[in-house]
């Protein structure tokens, strides 16, 4: 049994829409009440006052570590699961690299939360089935052919399901798009030197996500689109963007907005170990990184995925793409969960108290998991 909460004078966001001043009671889990007069405080409640804005808890569905903490080392996701807390995430796929196959079964086999952070809904496998035409960070020979011995391998050691897979068009038969579904993951376009044809095909049968959306994958060009021309064709595909000011630049993310129609924008950090540490030089995946303090690079300067957090990227969809607190909220919490098969819950009466409090800017002042407060801002 948990303190009931009790939100007074509070901002809420839900569905893309902003509810102006309420007043909320969490209680057992629970929202229980959201009502635009006041209510009555249950003995022994916390109350917390607004002024703020109080919404479903962000998920991040592309994440592979942060302040040193490692997906792909065994160990290293329950304190992840509390690290990310202070984001406002409250939900995340922990996102495995291509590696040689016994150390993706080793992680696998380990990807476990803590009772005490983020929830954990399943892996996100960026790889390995993917094209070294678009290695990214990673070596070209890190990718290989699909391989059914290997993924039934990944299926048996996942303690945690793989709910949502990155793969490369031209590496898929149909058959094999329609085992993988049958399989219960959702499949996202990435890492591919897909044509326009390729990539949408494999669209049409069934591929509803794209990662990073116009990184590693075949850019638009008038004669030849790409994949990049395939999506933004098809507006019912939902795509990832790290707003991180680096791996995209503010027109074509505007671009790609627009052109969403029942697809959305799903905000990701990309975050990589080292992101939040110092700057300095660090190991990862096999890659010598350089932090700088904005950005996290290879040697020759190629981004090496982000130090993004996924509040920053919510604040910068509010300046970049000129929407409003409520709809960029929806981008990286409810439009996650349904692109990788959840119901894309809200915050409503009897909705799940898995919660963040903001601050009039968009930055966290408290995160609930279950009801309960698991990360607050402490006063500056």
């Amino acid at each position: 049994m948990s303190t009931p909460i009790h939100f007074r004078h509070v901002d809420v966001a839900s569905g893309g829409r902003m509810l102006r001043d309420r007043h909320v009671l969490v209680a057992n889990g629970r929202v229980t009440t959201v009502s635009p007069t006041p209510i009555e405080t249950p003995a022994g409640a916390l109350i917390v006052n607004g002024p703020g804005i109080l919404a479903q808890g962000l998920v991040d569905t592309h994440i592979h570590g942060r302040r040193g903490f490692d997906v792909m080392r065994p160990g290293d996701v329950g304190p992840l699961s509390v690290e990310v807390l202070k984001q406002g995430v409250t939900g995340f796929l922990p996102t495995i690299v291509a590696t040689p196959s016994n150390d993706i079964l080793a992680s696998l086999s380990a990807v476990r939360g803590d009772g005490c952070g983020a929830r954990v809904f399943g892996v996100h496998a960026e790889g390995p089935f993917l094209s070294p035409e678009q290695p990214g960070m990673f070596p070209p020979d890190a990718f290989r052919p699909y391989d059914p011995a290997l993924w039934l391998d990944m299926l048996a050691a996942a303690v945690s399901p793989i709910r949502l897979m990155t793969v490369a068009a031209e590496r898929l038969a149909r058959a094999q798009i329609d085992q993988l579904h049958a399989d219960g993951v959702t499949l996202s376009l990435g890492h591919t030197g897909a044509t326009y044809e390729q990539a949408a095909a494999a669209f049409d049968a069934g591929v509803t996500r794209v990662t990073h959306a116009f990184n590693a994958m075949t850019g638009f060009h008038h004669r030849a689109p790409g994949a990049v021309g395939a999506l933004l064709e098809r507006g019912h595909i939902d795509a990832e963007l790290i707003l991180d000011g680096l791996h995209v630049a503010a027109p074509p993310a505007r671009i790609l907005a627009v052109t969403r129609t029942s697809g959305s924008i799903v905000l990701v950090s990309d975050s990589v170990p080292p992101a939040g540490c110092p700057p300095g030089d660090y190991t990862w995946a096999g890659r010598r990184l350089r932090v700088d303090g904005n950005s996290i690079r290879l040697s020759n300067g190629r981004l090496a995925g982000s130090a993004l957090t996924l509040d920053a990227a919510v604040r910068r969809a509010v300046d970049w793409l000129g929407v409003e607190p409520a709809a960029a909220l929806y981008m990286a919490s409810e439009a996650p969960r349904a692109s990788i098969g959840l119901d894309p819950g809200g915050l409503r009466t009897g909705s799940a108290a898995d919660l963040i409090l903001l601050d009039p800017h968009l930055h966290p002042r408290m995160t609930l998991i279950g009801g309960v407060v698991r990360w607050q801002r402490t006063a500056t």
